[in-house]
Formats: C-alpha cells, sequence, structure tokens
C-alpha cells in the first residue's frame, strides 16, 4: 500500500486549487534577509526534494524575491517533482500596480519557471488606500489580471500583504479568490481572526493563507540563548521578548518546542487553509511536517498564545503597516523605514 504523504491536502477556498496544508516559502532561495538564506544550489535541491518527499506540492514565489530562474532551473534537478506542483507567485512590493505592470510580472514568471499558466497571482504588498485605488482604478493591477486570466495566463487572484487596510478592501470588493496575510495570524499577533477578516473572507469563499508563522522569526528561535531575537527580521521589541520567553516556560511544559507550536497554532485554525513556511535545511522541513502531529489540544495552543499577550501597538498596530512602533525605529534606521 502507497504510503500517505505526511502533510494532508486541502482546497483553497473557491479556487479549486488543492494543494498541501504547508507550503514552502522560497524567498530564501532569492534576496532575502541574511536570517532567511537557505545557500547553496544543492542545499535548495536537498530541501525541494525533502519538503516533496514530505507531500508538499505547494511553492510561493514572488517576483521581488528575485529566486525564480534559479527555482526554475533547480526544479529540472529534483528527483521527485510531483505532477501535480502548484506555484504561486506575486507582484507589486513598491512597484506599480498597473496593468502593464502585472503583465510584464506574469510573462516574466511564466518564462523562468516554464509554465503556461500560474495558478495563483496574487499582488504583493499594497500598504494603504492609495495602492489599493491603484489597483482597482482604470489601468490598474486587477483590470491587468482579469485580462490575463481570459488569455488563460492565470487562474486565480490574490492579494498578499501584512497590512489589514488592503486586506479588508480585498475582501470586501470580492474580486479576489485568496487573501495572503504574513504575521497577521501567529501565537504572538492574532489580528487576521480578531478583526473579523478571517470570517469575511470565509463566508464569500475566499482562500485564506497565512505566511510567516514564525514571525520572521522569534518563534523559530525562541529567545532562550539568542542574542537578537528578530521580529519581521528586525530586532523585536524587549515586551515582545519577554512574552516568547513566556510562551517558551508554557511550551516547556506542554513538552513541545516554541517552534512546533506556532506551525501547529496556524494549522488547527480552522479559518486558514494554508500555512506558508521558510526552512534552510531538510531537518527544519522534517521538524515543521512533525509539528502537524504534536497532540496538542486547541486549548492547549491557546493557552501558549495567552501566555505571551502583548500589546499590538508593539507588533506594528492597529493598522499593521511596520513590524513595531515607528517611534522606536533606531535613529540609524530611520531612513529605511521612510524609504
Amino acid at each position: 500500500m502507497e504510503k500517505a504523504p505526511a502533510v494532508p491536502r486541502v482546497e483553497i477556498g473557491r479556487t479549486g486549487l488543492v494543494t498541501s496544508q504547508l507550503s514552502l516559502g522560497t524567498w530564501g532561495i532569492g534576496k532575502a534577509a541574511e536570517a532567511a538564506t537557505i545557500g547553496d544550489d544543492e542545499t535548495i535541491v536537498s530541501v525541494l526534494e525533502a519538503a516533496f518527499d514530505a507531500g508538499i506540492n505547494y511553492l510561493d514565489s514572488a517576483d521581488m524575491y528575485e529566486n525564480e530562474g534559479r527555482l526554475g532551473r533547480l526544479l529540472t534537478q529534483v528527483r521527485n517533482r510531483p505532477d501535480d506542483l502548484v506555484i504561486a507567485t506575486k507582484y507589486g512590493h513598491g512597484k506599480p500596480f498597473t496593468a502593464d505592470g502585472v503583465r510584464a510580472s506574469v510573462e516574466q514568471s511564466l518564462s523562468l519557471l516554464s509554465l503556461e499558466s500560474i495558478p495563483l497571482m496574487m499582488l504583493h504588498d499594497p500598504r494603504n488606500d492609495e495602492d489599493m485605488d491603484q489597483v482597482f482604478g482604470a489601468g490598474g493591477a486587477l483590470e491587468g489580471l482579469r485580462r490575463l486570466q481570459e488569455e488563460g495566463l492565470v487562474r486565480s487572484i490574490g492579494v498578499a500583504t501584512g497590512t489589514m487596510r488592503p486586506l479588508d478592501r480585498a475582501v470586501d470588493s470580492g474580486e479576489f479568490d485568496v487573501i495572503q496575510f504574513p504575521r497577521l495570524y501567529t501565537l504572538i499577533n492574532r489580528a487576521a481572526k480578531t478583526s473579523g477578516l478571517l470570517e469575511r473572507a470565509r463566508e464569500k469563499g475566499m482562500g485564506t493563507q497565512l505566511a510567516a508563522p514564525f514571525t520572521g522569526n522569534i518563534l523559530a528561535t525562541g529567545v532562550r540563548g539568542v542574542e537578537k531575537p528578530l521580529y519581521a527580521y528586525w530586532p523585536a521589541q524587549p515586551e515582545v521578548i519577554e512574552a516568547v520567553g513566556r510562551m517558551q516556560d508554557r511550551t516547556d511544559a506542554l513538552g513541545v518546542t516554541i517552534a512546533q507550536a506556532a506551525v501547529a497554532y496556524v494549522v488547527s485554525e480552522p479559518l486558514i487553509d494554508v500555512a506558508v513556511i521558510g526552512v534552510r535545511s531538510p531537518q527544519e522541513l522534517e521538524q515543521n511536517v512533525a509539528a502537524l502531529n504534536t497532540g496538542l489540544t486547541r486549548e492547549q495552543l491557546e493557552s501558549i498564545a495567552d501566555a505571551g499577550a502583548v500589546d499590538e501597538r508593539l507588533l506594528g498596530g492597529p493598522d499593521f503597516v511596520w513590524p513595531f512602533p515607528l517611534d522606536r525605529v533606531p535613529e540609524e534606521l530611520k531612513e529605511v523605514v521612510k524609504g
């Protein structure tokens, strides 16, 4: 009898796409923060093969990762590429949300990834109403995506951002099939649910994807023995470090790691279809897959989150435009933030 994959399959909202419940994020293959970078081609191939062996058939990419040429090349070298592989990608992240821009990005991705059609194309990091006005306006990205769908070059469409207002507008519009929301539903930040966003998306049949369950990356490393814990790959605020320490006290009592709890918390939430994870080695991939079977109840997982309750303002709330309050940005980094 054929062995069942370790990672179960789910249907992503109304898209008709059936994928693994875990998606392998590919930021680390390209232009990534040092703490997220995977490494050389051999290591990347070993990570891809470990993911495919575990039953993962879903890769998450973006043009701003600057990785799709490398990813497309390395996918030809893996021994076990699944026949039903799904690759999602994104366009935006500081670029104009125009029809021309999204078309150029789609054509580039199709070429670099050797695809005939992109299963899921998302608009990447619209930050405010101005961005979304451009998306919805004449000559905007939504208009371009519709044309690409008509031509068969794109199947489903979505919005991927860590900022609440664009997500609200994407859901309310009814125009998109999927939302992806990095860091907005984790052990330390439950804004996507407490705001009602996830429930409204589900009522409209939209797919829901949480990216960055480790929050980049304090919920992967924990805080013990870590010189500079990172939230969103920036130095975490002292209160956040203390909160994660309290979570680790609770995970110790329950016999799991903070990283296992972080993944289990997301995948056990009925309002979320997929968790997008980033790993740097086959061993990290194996640990993430094992987190699907911690044996913890939902009540126990919530108790971990409750142990680390923290003021949302320290995580960039309530609008979640930045990982933490601007008045706490170190002087030497203020120009980077403004840019």
